[in-house]
């Protein structure tokens, strides 16, 4: 075994230490808080503690039963209600969750967060207009809510509205300047918006911040490829992980592999798994083929990927802004 190995297999065995050290502090965490409920089964603050913790446990429905409860005991309770939603849109009930952040809203018009969260469900709807009204409050009540400027971001992105969703990415770098996933977003609102020294600046630094983000390697091969420059891929997979997705997009790239075959990648016991994955596979597929001349195919892949990937994926939007683009025009 090799130093790093060794080093890599002690990381592993300590995390997994970590994880089961969380999950018995939130089983004892579940026990105090059901001795407080049975010496006091009214007791609000003790259903909403032991949802807080089922849902670190990531089981959404107790935690959902938990804070439910919660507020029948007090029907003030703002943030029983802002969890509650929290947890419905961790399960994708979206509907519930929103009208779980508008009674949080109404019992506190001033709580930054629950606007920001609801923003994130709107976006998730696909109601972007409400999403960035959301996101505007937020920002409004707290000007340094970080995650509030990376929401709306994603929404000016999804509309196609470049130039506000670079200036809020921006936004967010000023906040933290080692934000690699910032430097990625706005590097995708240039390149849209065509400003491809830019992007290509965007990509870098984000590469540079997270080498081991697959994502920003292929974002910047794409850069790279439009702008005619050399493929800086090779040099980024030895600190890639490929033995998970996405390294059959990457191998695509590389001219190891094809469409085909990464497209066949994509299935997963998981159908969320595998319904994010072949997203992916058809968004990407494109881009390679958009690059390979093969226009027809590429804008055959986006659609796919505009039509099935999931509203939160960026490659939703992105396969959405290629449509619209005039690059895919014989």
């Amino acid at each position: 075994m090799t130093e790093a190995a060794s080093i890599y297999e002690r990381y592993t065995v300590e995390l997994s230490r970590a994880c089961d050290f969380l999950l018995r502090k939130y089983g004892r965490a579940i026990a105090d808080y059901e001795a407080a409920i049975s010496l006091d089964p009214k007791n609000a603050a003790a259903y909403y503690n032991r949802g807080i913790a089922y849902q670190a446990k990531g089981d959404l429905d107790r935690a959902i039963a938990d804070y439910g409860q919660a507020v029948v005991l007090d029907p003030k309770y703002t943030s029983a209600y802002n969890n509650l939603g929290n947890a419905y849109q961790a399960k994708g009930d979206i509907e519930r969750a929103i009208a779980s952040y508008d009674a949080a809203v109404r019992l506190d018009p001033a709580h930054a967060t629950t606007y920001n969260n609801r923003g994130d469900a709107y976006q998730n709807k696909g109601d972007l207009d409400s999403a960035i009204a959301d996101y505007n409050e937020a920002i409004h009540l707290d000007p340094g809510y970080l995650h509030a400027y990376q929401g709306r971001a994603g929404a000016y992105f999804a509309k196609g509205d470049f130039a506000p969703a670079a200036a809020d990415d921006s936004e967010v770098i000023r906040l933290d300047a080692k934000n690699a996933d910032a430097f990625s977003s706005r590097g995708r609102a240039n390149l849209y918006a065509g400003a491809s020294p830019s992007a290509l600046a965007d990509f870098r630094k984000a590469s540079e911040l997270d080498p081991k983000d697959a994502y920003a390697a292929l974002w910047l091969e794409i850069a790279n490829r439009r702008s005619n420059l050399p493929s800086q891929l090779a040099k980024a997979v030895p600190l890639i992980d490929m033995t998970k997705w996405p390294a059959p997009v990457i191998r695509l790239f590389l001219g190891q592999s094809t469409f085909e075959a990464a497209l066949a990648a994509a299935n997963d016991p998981d159908p969320d798994t595998e319904k994010g994955q072949v997203c992916e596979a058809n968004f990407y597929g494109g881009e390679f083929e958009l690059q390979q001349g093969k226009k027809d195919e590429a804008a055959r892949l986006f659609r796919l990927a505009a039509s099935n990937c999931p509203m939160t994926f960026t490659e939703r939007d992105a396969a959405d802004a290629e449509l619209k683009a005039g690059s895919l025009k014989p």
